[in-house]
């Protein structure tokens, strides 16, 4: 077996940044009090101090410890008399609630003297009212919804459907606390509470769900990826490298549990053989006689998944159809900004390249930066437009124009198949956050 290819993998070094380890998030030399940031518990995110209470993470009010594998961060007792601003960073805070990273930012805020940083005492900054008045709105009590919420759920059920209510209203809540709008969010609020009303009454088990707003407005709710062997027992998955070389010379691996402890893979170049795997956290070991290799998720969803090999390259795995395209229109992208992932490098080449080119779409014409490039070059701005349910980029004279159609997506990104005449075979991402496509970028570009 040629675990390059056949086992996704993350170094030791990206698997301790995923779980709260190091020195980011050491915070026993800080002398002050100790909060915690909740939705589930936040790891790995960001925490500003508002000096100025103008609910902005301002330059020098950013803490230079992140919060720990708890949510746990000290404030420094100089501090404790002002608002603090939690951000949830894409691609690289983790929630308790599920496996990999966040997939969208956000930020939460809570007034001075709070010992917790939620959504709820968010909900309360942003509609101006106290969290008494937000928990009688909610009909939650209080005290739960002021507190640790997810060490009472053991113990009361009011408390489950606070945490439902905090990790669903956080796919609702912007990049930065001053861009929400407090009508907007307490319309979607009341959607969500309304679906979670039916989810008791169902008799659903809260802790497995959370509930999203789609494109029309309405609410529905979905199941949440706990666990890596959960997610590799439910159904079959498939997965193919991101590196232009790896996806042409291989391409797509399906992927199923066939026993206790065996996966059965099918590729192309080596037919089906069964291999030995188990996972810890979001890691998957996967064994082959005496080889081994461990494959770190720094994304899961249903229909996408991502991971980090040993060598730093990036794979997309997917309980969806590598093979079945998806209806793609004019209002992906019309007034959209998208960030667009792939490998750059030469088709022969087994080492990637990975870039990111910042496209913003207007009417019809789509401007294209990479903020990322070593050398910064000047914007382009091309025609695009739909030809059937292709994207199509015209690029000028001497460059491959751009063609790509969708194949996969869910809230926070799309996979695309290229077909670019140079690149048949390779899928690549457009991602709707920069965090995410940044985060992503560095961890391939090791």
């Amino acid at each position: 077996m040629h675990f390059k290819y056949t086992a996704v993998a993350a170094s030791l070094t990206l698997a301790l940044s995923l779980t709260g380890c190091g020195s980011d998030s050491d915070n026993s030399t800080t002398t002050g009090n100790t909060i915690k940031v909740i939705d589930g518990y936040l790891s790995q995110a960001e925490v500003c101090i508002d000096q100025n209470k103008n609910s902005v993470c301002d330059a020098g009010e950013l803490l230079p410890t992140l919060t720990n594998a708890k949510g746990e961060i000290t404030i420094p007792s100089d501090k404790v008399g002002y608002p603090i601003i939690a951000r949830a960073v894409a691609g690289k805070t983790s929630d308790s609630d599920k496996l990999g990273t966040l997939g969208s930012s956000y930020e939460l805020i809570a007034a001075a003297g709070s010992t917790v940083v939620t959504p709820f005492t968010t909900l309360a900054v942003v509609q101006e009212k106290t969290l008494d008045q937000v928990a009688n709105e909610l009909n939650l009590p209080a005290d739960v919804i002021s507190g640790d919420y997810v060490a009472m759920k053991a113990n009361d059920d009011k408390a489950k459907a606070a945490h439902l209510l905090a990790r669903s209203v956080t796919t609702e809540l912007a990049p930065s606390v001053k861009d929400n709008q407090a009508a907007e969010l307490t319309a979607t609020t009341e959607k969500i509470q309304k679906e979670i009303d039916a989810q008791v009454n169902a008799g659903a088990d809260l802790d497995n769900i959370t509930v999203e707003i789609d494109d029309s407005g309405n609410a529905s709710s979905v199941a949440i990826i706990q666990s890596l062997d959960t997610y590799l027992k439910d159904g079959d998955s498939q997965f193919i490298s991101m590196n232009q070389f790896y996806a042409q010379d291989e391409g797509i691996f399906k992927v199923s549990v066939s026993g206790e402890g065996e996966l059965t893979v099918t590729s192309k170049k080596e037919g089906t053989k069964t291999i030995g795997y188990s996972t810890d956290g979001n890691t998957l070991v996967v064994t082959d006689g005496a080889n081994s290799e461990r494959d770190t998720f720094t994304y899961i969803a249903e229909n996408i998944s991502l991971a980090i090999t040993e060598d730093s390259d990036l794979i997309l795995w997917t309980k969806g159809d590598f093979q079945q395209s998806q209806p793609l229109a004019t209002s992906y992208f019309e007034g959209k900004t998208w960030y667009y992932l792939s490998d750059d490098a030469p088709s022969n080449s087994k080492d990637a390249q990975p870039m990111v080119a910042k496209m913003v779409f207007g009417k019809d014409k789509v401007t294209i930066t990479e903020p990322y490039a070593d050398k910064q070059q000047e914007a382009m701005e091309l025609p695009w437009k739909m030809d059937g349910d292709k994207l199509f980029i015209d690029f000028p004279d001497g460059d491959s124009d751009f063609s790509v159609t969708l194949y996969l997506e869910d809230k926070n990104m799309m996979a695309v198949y290229n077909y670019s005449e140079t690149r048949m075979g390779v899928y690549d991402l457009f991602i709707k956050h920069e965090d995410m496509a940044k985060n992503l970028y560095n961890e391939w570009k090791k």
